[in-house]
């Protein structure tokens, strides 16, 4: 008998709110972690080959994301937006072949395991699937196989990769 009363005692008013204050905390986290996580995506104005087929970079472009600042895209130009959350909107204003000017919305989804993404404008306006418009930032060392410290990694593949001082900065001899 006094092996109920010890259990009843256990399962009283405070254990329960003790569980729920747990679960508030944890579903809290949850919450926090999907909705505050930052991201950086790289809207990218650059001529890109996907699956064999080639997608010109826009001439001009005003690209807006969630609402934001409108900003000016010319061939080439790569601009940083930091955002929040996963479901984001971009508005871009382009003028196509016959000078134009075309309105484009578009809703996307960024995957959460990755912090930084790079969409490409050109793969968008297109009409490819997300997972072809938006791919994960790779940092140029890193694709080159440098590592920390300028190191190369000793795989026979990444050895033959030398980088020399004029490759990296360019030609500097008409610079002065």
């Amino acid at each position: 008998m006094s092996d109920k009363k010890n259990l009843k005692d256990f399962f009283n008013l405070s254990f329960y709110v003790r569980l729920a204050v747990i679960v508030v905390v944890i579903l809290l986290a949850v919450f926090l972690y999907h909705y505050g996580m930052q991201h950086t995506v790289y809207v990218d104005n650059r001529t890109i080959e996907i699956d064999g087929e080639s997608y010109r970079a826009l001439d001009w472009a005003m690209v807006s994301v969630d609402g934001g600042e409108e900003q000016e895209y010319s061939p080439r130009t790569r601009r940083e937006e930091t955002v929040m959350r996963q479901k984001h909107t971009i508005h871009v204003v382009y003028e196509d072949d016959d000078f134009n000017e075309v309105e484009f919305d578009a809703e996307f989804t960024l995957p959460v395991n990755q912090r930084q993404i790079v969409l490409s404008l050109p793969a968008l306006l297109a009409g490819l699937d997300q997972s072809q418009y938006l791919t994960e930032f790779v940092p140029m060392a890193q694709q080159l196989g440098l590592q920390r410290g300028g190191q190369a990694p000793a795989s026979e593949a990444a050895v033959d990769t030398d980088i020399s001082e004029a490759d990296m900065f360019g030609d500097m001899t008409m610079d002065f």
